[in-house]
Parts: C-alpha cells; sequence; structure tokens
C-alpha cells in the first residue's frame, strides 16, 4: 500500500509540472469586434449594470395574489390610421384572503376605461400606472376580493385602450411589403410578444407562469385576412365608427398559455393549406400552412417549408409520444413569413413567425446556408410546441428550459428528417465551440440565473449560453444516459406537466427517475445522481478545462479540472463538476461508445488507462462532454504524430475538431505557445473533414482580425494557405455535379476565406465567374458561391459594378437573395458607392428594412479595410442621421473602433469623441472608451510577435517516441505511511478496467501520518 501511495505521489507531481501554474498574469482577450451584434461575446458584459434581485423582494415581478382564468380580447386594427384599440375581460381571482388590490402589465397604451366587477355587481376601485415596472395598478376602494381555496370567486376586470401600431418590432406593430419591385408598398400588422411585450397589446398578466385561456377576436378591413393561434370560427360584417364596414374574425378558445405565445396578423397574404382529420374528432380541419405575400407565394416560394414543415412536426410528435394535434381540439399550425420581424422566429402557439428570408426558398435564388437556416429554425419553433408553449419554464431566469431544447432539437430534429444537412456534425462547431468560447469570459451567467426582474434582465437571458450551452449540457445528459433512457425522461416530464410551468428541478427529478428505472446509471455507484449533476451545470458560470497528465510507462493518467478562462487561461473562482468522462487510446480506438466510463468530481483523480507503452490517448468521444481537454507535452506529441499520419481518421472527425478549437483557445488563453498550437495544428494540411476546417476557420479569423496591417499578417496568411491549398484543390471554386450539401457548404465557408487572404486561384474564380454574370449571356453565379463571388467582383471592381448589384437588390423578387446582395454591397471601395449605401440604410425609406441595418452597416464597414475611414468620416458628418436610424450612434462608432489599426487611428478617433463631446452627449464615454480595446488588441499583437515568428522561422518540430521515467520531485518516503484506500470502483464496460482513485484520500492520509 505504500508502493501505492508513492506511485500516485509521483504521478501527481508529475501532473503538476506538466501544465502551466495558474492563473497567469490578468490580460484581456476578448476584445471588440467580438461584442458586437450576433457575435459571440455579445453579451459579455450584459449583467455588469443589471441589478439581479431576490425573487421575494423583486419589485418587477407580479404579486401573486390574484391569478388570471381566462381571457376575452378584441383588437380592431385600423390598416388606413396604422392604428388599434380594443377591448379585455379578465377573469381573475385571488389566490389569498384580504386582497384589495390587482396588479397587472400595462405599458404604452392609452387606458380610456377601466372597470371591475363580480358578476354582475360593480366593484369600486381606482387605478393607476407605474411606468418605472409597467405595472397597472386597481386598487379597492371598499373591501377586499372574497377568497375560496376550493371553488375560486372570479371577478372580471373589463379594460379599454388604444395605442398606434409600433415600430420597434414588439408588441402589434406595423411592416411593409411588396409584391413586385414597382407597386406602392402595402402595410401589414403582426406582433411580437416576448418576453415581455403582450403588455404593449393589452393589460394582461405578462409573466410566463399565469397561464390561461383566451378567447380573441380581431376587426380588420375586408380587404384584408387575419390569423391567430386556433383555427377560425366565425367571420361577419362588423360596423366601425358607426360606417365602416369591417369583418370581425372570432378564434376558437386557445388552450391554457402564456401571454407571450399569443399572437395576430393582419394582411393582404396568401396562403398554401393542408386540411385533415382532427384525430379527436375526425372533422375535416385546416391543420398546416404556410402564408406570406402573395409575391412569393405565387412563385412556390413557400413549398419547402410547407412539405419540411410536416415532416419535423410529424417526427417530433412521434419522438416526444405526444402528437401535436392531439394536445388541443382547436390548435393548427400557421408558418407566417413576416417582412419585418427583429427577433427572426417565434414560436406563437399555433401562429409561429419568421423573417422571409428564414421561411421562404427557391431553388435557384436560395443558397445553402438559407435553405438549412429554414429547415433547422423550423425544428427550433416546432420543437417549442413542447418546451416552452406545452411546458414552459416558470420564469426566465431558466430561459434555458425552452431555448436549451428548442435549440437541441434544431439541430437533432432537422439530423433525422434531412440528415445530408449534417446537422449532428454541425452542432459540435456551432453550438458546443461557441458556447464554450462565450462561457470563458470572466463573468458568465449561470443558465439558472435567479434575481432575473427587470425587462432588461429577461432580454439579457436570451443568450450564447441559455441557446447554446443549455443545448450542449442536453446533448451531454443525453449520452451519459443514453439516447432512450433520456427520452423516456424527457416524455415523462412533458407528459406529467403538458399545460404547467417547469422549474429545473423538475427536470432533474423527472429524469432521475427515469434514470433510475431504465439502469442508466447503475454503473456509477450510489453516490451518482442526475440532479446533482446537473446542478453542476446550471446553477454556475464557466466549464472545466481536464488537463490530462499521462505515464506511458504504467498507464497511470492523472486528470485535474479547473475551470477555463480566455482571459487567464484558468479562473480564479473555486469551480468544480461532476463530469461524465469518455475517452479511447490507440490500441481501442472505439469512438462510437460514448456512454461515460468513468464520472469526475474532484480536483484531481487518476484513472489508469489499461494500458503501458506510448500510445496516443483521447478524451471526450465526439466532443459530447462540455468540456476542453489539455494534454502534457509528450501525449501531445503521440496525438500529432496520429493526427499527421496516414491513419488520421482513427481519431473521430468531432474529436479532430475539438482539438483544433481547444488549441486555437488554449494559445489564446496563455495555456500553450502559438508555436506548439501551430505545430499541432499542422495536420490539417491532409486533413479533409467538415468540422476540423470550420473550427480551424473561427480559430484563424480570431488570430487574423488581430495581426491585420502588422508585420504578422502576411506570415499568418502564408501559413493558412499552406493548410487549405489540398482541400480548396479537392473542393474547386465551380460547384461539382452530385457532390454532397456539406461539401458545397464548406467551400461556401472556405472560399471567402482564400479570397480574402489574396490565393491568386479564389480572386481569379471570383472574377471569371462575376464577369459572366456582368455579360451577356448573363450566366448565373452558382448560389452557394454568391457570397464570395459578389464581394470579390465588388473589391476587384468600379462603381459601374457597384451599380449593377445595388439594382439586383432592389429589383430582385426573392428575399434570400436580397440579403445575400445587402451583405456584400460594402465589399465595393468606391467612396461615392459606400455613401450612397450608408444614404439607403440611415434614411427612413422602402429600401433597406430596420432589421437589416445592422446586417447593411456591417457589410458596409468591415467590406474592406478602407472602408473603416470613409464610413468614419460619413458618421462623424451624419450624427443625427445615424443616431435615428440605430436609436444612438453607440453601436455603429464601435463598429469602426473595432477596426482602428493602428494607435495613431486610435488617437484621431478619440481626438473626434472629445471636439464632438456635446453631439455625443450621454454617450461620449462609450464611444471614447471603445477604442481601448483596439490597443489592447494591437497589444496583444506586440506581445506574441516573437512566439509567432519563432514558429514562421523553425517550422514544425520533428517528432519521436521515447518513454522517459516519471519524473519524481520530492524524496520518495521509504517510511510506513498511512493506509489508503480507493474508492470503490462501479463495475464498468472493458475500457473501463481500471481503478480511479480520489487525491483527496491520497492527501489525507498522507497528512495523518506526518501531521497528527
Amino acid at each position: 500500500m505504500a508502493t501505492l501511495g508513492l506511485i500516485v505521489l509521483a504521478t501527481s507531481c508529475f501532473a503538476v509540472h506538466a501544465f502551466p501554474e495558474s492563473p497567469r498574469p490578468y490580460r484581456n482577450t476578448i476584445f471588440l469586434d467580438e461584442k458586437l451584434e450576433g457575435e459571440v461575446f455579445e453579451d459579455v458584459d450584459s449583467f455588469k449594470d443589471i441589478t439581479l434581485y431576490n425573487t421575494v423582494i423583486n419589485p418587477f415581478r407580479l404579486p401573486t395574489t390574484t391569478r388570471p382564468q381566462h381571457y376575452n380580447v378584441e383588437w380592431i386594427i385600423d390598416m388606413e390610421k396604422l392604428w388599434f384599440s380594443g377591448s379585455v375581460d379578465i377573469e381573475l381571482y385571488a389566490t389569498q384572503p384580504n386582497v384589495n388590490e390587482i396588479v397587472i402589465h400595462a405599458h404604452d397604451l392609452n387606458i380610456t376605461s377601466l372597470s371591475l366587477r363580480q358578476g354582475t355587481t360593480p366593484m369600486y376601485q381606482e387605478y393607476f400606472l407605474q411606468p418605472q415596472y409597467h405595472f397597472l395598478y386597481v386598487a379597492l376602494t371598499n373591501g377586499s376580493l372574497d377568497y375560496n381555496a376550493i371553488n375560486p370567486i372570479i371577478y372580471t376586470l373589463s379594460i379599454e385602450f388604444n395605442a398606434p401600431l409600433r415600430t420597434d418590432m414588439y408588441g402589434i406593430y406595423r411592416s411593409w411589403f411588396r409584391n413586385t419591385p414597382t407597386e406602392e408598398p402595402r402595410w401589414m400588422a403582426s406582433t411580437q410578444f416576448q418576453a415581455t411585450a403582450a403588455r404593449f397589446a393589452f393589460p394582461c398578466y405578462d409573466e410566463p407562469s399565469f397561464k390561461a385561456t383566451f378567447d380573441i377576436n380581431i376587426a380588420h378591413p375586408q380587404n384584408y385576412t387575419s390569423w391567430s393561434c386556433t383555427r377560425l370560427r366565425t367571420s361577419t360584417p362588423y360596423v366601425v365608427d358607426n360606417e365602416t364596414i369591417y369583418s370581425l374574425d372570432q378564434y376558437y378558445r386557445t388552450p391554457v398559455m402564456s401571454t407571450y405565445l399569443l399572437a395576430l396578423i393582419v394582411a393582404e397574404y396568401d396562403t398554401k393549406e393542408l386540411f385533415g382529420p382532427h384525430p379527436q374528432t375526425n372533422e375535416e380541419v385546416l391543420k398546416y400552412e404556410v402564408i406570406g405575400r402573395s409575391g412569393a407565394m405565387e412563385r412556390g416560394q413557400g413549398n419547402f417549408s410547407f412539405d419540411i414543415g410536416q415532416e419535423l412536426l410529424s417526427e417530433m410528435s412521434s419522438h416526444i409520444n405526444l402528437d401535436f394535434f392531439s394536445v388541443h381540439q382547436y390548435l393548427k399550425m400557421t408558418q407566417a413569413a413576416i417582412p419585418d420581424f427583429g427577433a427572426g422566429a417565434m414560436e406563437n402557439w399555433g401562429l409561429l413567425t419568421y423573417r422571409e428570408a428564414y421561411l421562404m426558398y427557391d431553388e435557384n435564388h436560395t443558397n445553402s446556408y438559407f435553405k438549412q437556416l429554414i429547415a433547422y429554425i423550423l425544428s427550433h419553433e416546432i420543437a417549442h410546441m413542447w418546451f416552452g408553449n406545452l411546458v414552459t419554464c416558470d420564469w426566465w431566469d431558466a430561459l434555458w428550459l425552452n431555448e436549451g431544447f428548442a435549440r437541441y432539437y434544431q439541430y437533432y430534429l432537422t439530423h433525422w428528417v434531412a440528415p445530408e444537412m449534417g446537422l449532428a456534425t454541425r452542432f459540435i462547431t456551432e453550438q458546443i465551440h461557441t458556447s464554450l468560447l462565450s462561457d470563458s469570459a470572466d463573468f458568465p451567467h449561470p443558465l439558472t440565473n435567479p434575481g432575473v426582474g427587470s425587462p432588461a434582465s429577461v432580454s439579457a437571458m436570451f443568450s450564447t449560453l441559455s441557446y447554446n450551452k443549455g443545448a450542449a449540457v442536453i446533448r451531454m445528459t443525453e449520452h451519459l444516459m443514453g439516447f432512450q433512457n433520456h427520452l423516456h425522461g424527457l416524455r415523462r416530464y412533458i407528459s406529467t406537466r403538458q399545460f404547467q410551468t417547469a422549474r429545473p428541478i423538475d427536470l432533474f427529478e423527472d429524469l432521475q427517475v427515469s434514470a433510475v428505472e431504465t439502469g442508466a446509471i447503475a454503473d456509477y455507484g450510489p453516490d451518482f445522481n442526475i440532479v446533482d449533476y446537473y446542478k453542476t451545470w446550471t446553477e454556475q458560470g464557466g466549464h472545466p478545462v481536464l488537463n490530462v497528465a499521462v505515464d506511458h510507462q504504467t498507464g497511470n493518467m492523472t486528470i485535474t479540472q479547473r475551470r477555463f478562462n480566455i482571459n487567464t487561461g484558468y479562473s480564479t473562482a473555486n469551480s468544480h463538476w461532476i463530469i461524465p468522462v469518455t475517452f479511447a487510446t490507440a490500441s481501442n480506438p472505439d469512438f462510437e461508445n460514448t456512454k461515460p466510463t468513468h464520472i469526475i468530481r474532484d480536483s484531481l483523480t487518476l484513472i489508469n488507462r489499461g494500458t503501458i507503452g506510448d500510445e496516443w490517448v483521447i478524451f471526450n468521444k465526439q466532443q459530447t462532454g462540455y468540456y476542453r481537454v489539455n494534454y502534457d507535452d509528450y501525449t501531445w506529441d503521440l496525438i500529432v504524430m496520429q493526427l499527421r499520419g496516414p491513419n488520421r481518421t482513427d481519431i473521430h472527425e468531432y474529436n479532430r475538431a475539438q482539438i483544433v478549437n481547444d488549441v486555437f483557445q488554449f494559445a489564446r488563453s496563455g495555456l500553450m505557445t502559438y508555436t506548439r498550437a501551430f505545430n499541432i495544428l499542422s495536420f490539417l494540411e491532409h486533413e479533409d473533414a467538415y468540422a476540423p476546417w470550420v473550427a480551424a476557420i473561427t480559430g484563424f479569423n480570431w488570430i487574423n482580425n488581430r495581426v491585420i496591417g502588422t508585420p504578422l499578417e502576411e506570415p499568418l496568411n502564408a501559413l493558412f494557405r499552406s493548410w487549405a491549398v489540398n482541400i480548396m484543390d479537392s473542393l474547386t471554386y465551380e460547384p461539382i455535379p452530385g457532390e454532397s450539401f456539406m461539401r458545397s457548404y464548406l467551400r461556401y465557408q472556405l472560399a471567402p476565406v482564400m479570397c480574402r487572404i489574396g490565393h491568386p486561384q479564389c480572386l481569379s474564380a471570383a472574377s471569371s465567374q462575376f464577369s459572366a454574370l456582368r455579360n451577356a449571356p448573363f450566366t448565373e453565379v452558382a448560389v452557394d458561391s454568391r457570397n464570395w463571388v459578389y464581394c470579390n467582383g465588388l473589391r476587384q471592381g468600379l462603381f459601374s459594378d457597384y451599380e449593377f448589384l445595388k439594382n439586383r437588390f432592389l429589383n430582385h423578387y426573392v428575399y434570400t437573395e436580397k440579403i445575400q446582395i445587402l451583405m456584400v454591397l460594402g465589399c465595393t471601395e468606391d467612396a461615392t458607392a459606400l455613401r450612397q449605401f450608408m444614404d439607403y440604410i440611415v434614411d427612413d425609406n422602402f429600401v433597406i428594412r430596420r432589421q437589416d441595418y445592422n446586417t447593411a452597416f456591417n457589410s458596409a464597414v468591415t467590406g474592406n479595410e478602407n472602408n473603416t475611414d470613409i464610413i468614419f468620416q460619413y458618421i462623424g458628418e451624419n450624427l443625427d442621421r445615424v443616431a435615428n436610424a440605430f436609436g444612438s450612434v453607440v453601436i455603429p462608432l464601435s463598429s469602426v473602433a473595432a477596426r482602428l489599426r493602428t494607435p495613431a487611428d486610435v488617437t484621431r478617433f478619440r481626438n473626434w469623441a472629445v471636439e464632438n463631446r456635446g453631439a455625443l452627449g450621454m454617450n461620449f464615454q462609450q464611444v471614447f472608451n471603445a477604442a481601448e480595446t483596439s490597443l489592447s488588441a494591437l497589444q496583444w499583437a506586440q506581445e506574441n510577435t516573437a512566439d509567432f515568428n519563432n514558429y514562421f522561422q523553425t517550422g514544425n518540430v520533428p517528432l519521436v517516441t521515447s518513454t522517459p521515467a516519471p519524473i519524481v520531485t520530492t524524496t520518495p518516503v521509504t517510511a510506513t505511511v498511512a493506509a489508503i484506500s480507493a474508492p470503490t470502483t462501479p463495475d464498468l464496460p472493458d475500457s473501463a478496467n481500471t481503478s480511479f482513485i480520489s487525491i483527496l484520500t491520497i492527501i489525507s492520509a498522507l497528512l495523518i501520518k506526518y501531521i497528527f
């Protein structure tokens, strides 16, 4: 036993010296370009200035002293005045004795009358608004509401209200469209209530836990059509203002639901419908439809979403074992294309809404990016019918219960129906890698974030973490339990909690019951349970990195878990997770069995891999676990030798992508030198799989943005070109007949990078393909090549080339093509063209939609390096116009500041801010400070120059294998030591034919021997 103790101690000492000391001196590596809209750290500072409250005293939360049971809501939509009016009757009851006030939400509404009654008896009251909290108080002037716990006493609160149709794409708002390029714009009304905007449309209990049923009536001009959540019941003439004849549409009663899931549309739209027998009544009813402007529907642009949407809905119904149409007798599914829609897509129950580009597809003009976007956004919203609508997060502090599952099914539901789109593979790079990065900041919010209250804090929960990390942790749990066992628990969760709200503990307990019933966790011993495991991943921010030090002479692997930090390598926070562990080795390269063989709880754990001698080991099979993995240098060498060799694919594609992503981030954080990182990444020269290359593009782009304009730029570009030339020769710059979706999609992502870093073949291909489009007989560019061909055609072109694409944008009838053009118009280097483009963005017009302002502006400011100065000058000359378009100048000026490349540029920017301090007003300090991160980026490049140059000059280091004896840094103790007891190891599969020993046990034994 003493020998065992010495072995463990020696191994531990070896492990300590195999990895950098921690934490490293603080240095920021999160720069401004990563904090802009749509970027991975967009939300990184969201909670910095937001107060989180104790639930009991949260001033933004409604009191629970009353609850709604049912609403009767009527809206009158005036499409000439762009105005709405309405009334609501709320049937409510007291939940406790002595309630003398009713508090609900109402904001930005003109309240024209209010009354309260019990039956036919009026209740005297007075009311007032509290705008700070969006509250409407109704105070009884005498007495209190009657209370009966068994048979609630129902009161009716009746309110009339009106307001203009909003312009900010929240509440009930207006949107315009054309069916042809030359017709006058048409107006329509649509809604977006999530998360806190139902209160903009009618007074209500606007929190997800206040579920009720709704009877909805919509009055509208007779040449318009309305839609809502349930099927239409009746449509009758309706007189408005004693003269105008409207149509009054009455809809069937809704299921029990939250206010944020209500929706209405009033528009001159066309529809493609499917009728069928209702599963309960066998009546022929509307079941599924796609609606949109006639200019799109008449060309068949709704057909793809019509067909694949039904497949996805059927698959999800079977998966959950609860048919969508059986949930409620009046539900149908309408997929609606909305011209202006800030949210992108929304899961309103029965009336799902999408940006037109996310629903309408044209085979000749919609590229693979938008095609897969349509499919997987449909999956996301359809999944919400169960996860979010039928079972709803009790409060927004656990939004991941809605969005994590929707994001998970966004990928895997689509994969089951359309496997050619590669969503299972893309989940690795698009969800796990992005969430790991976002989660590595100094203060990432936990998935479950108590204290959320204000609309700002609620909005901040709609983050990369709630979506991507939520989905990644769900996937990890699925592999921990096994697919069918996990599904068994999810079905329990949905079936037992339908029409209710849920908290995280409800999910955990349902999964735990299923895990026990199915034996999913029996191998992990009596101390392991799903509840404790899940809490470690949801109640604290961040994620672990496992440091794996292998003694190849003994097979002992010492694993330490630390919280990873992108700025310092390791976080100073003392965090621990219950981590499911898998690993494969050269002698047992089984990457298919992803059932964890070990559960790690402690800071340091010893596992014997079951073999001795030199062989690579890879932890986290298929990156099913939500953590990073670093190895000692010698083990890294063994991995690199495998990756550079002919049997590279013995290591799973997902793990090769994991290695690429981890290595880039280890180097960024300071845990690894770039010399070492590039030596590892050199295997990319022979890599041809999708996931490793997408991970490489992401990692390279981050470094490239740091070194543009420095002496490091060209050597770095040359390095990437040398890695990518083989894969691009294989892909080519032209579509290959019969090629897979994923090969085409890889070209779509890699070709723009190759053109941007000056690869001659790419530039030549772009020029020739763009010329073929411009000149008779006008050969269309392949849809998956337009992103890089259009852009580089403009970069190498003249003002006339910009005019050509601009006119194509103005006159095209497919919105996805219009968006594609909008994304590249800024690639022009012509100053006159750029200024005209900016005019289209900032002026109130019918050219560029408000929802697309940021897309267009990003194109203008990033299309070329020289654009930054032109756009900066334009903003300075048009400060008021820019502020009016974007709500403030902070966003556009931050985009400019993120692209300052020299200290002189930073100084000039700051001097301008000081000179315009009065015009900037309260935004001055934020604008002035924006330049600081550019200085940090310049400093980062300087600090890493020697490291980069070391690799550029020496190249790859030859690797050889020769296992050294373990290094013991302390004198072995020969005296008898206290007995060390290894924890009991459960019977596990053959690959787990090991013992794993808690270091805490060892340390305790040594302390007892030598201290007491």
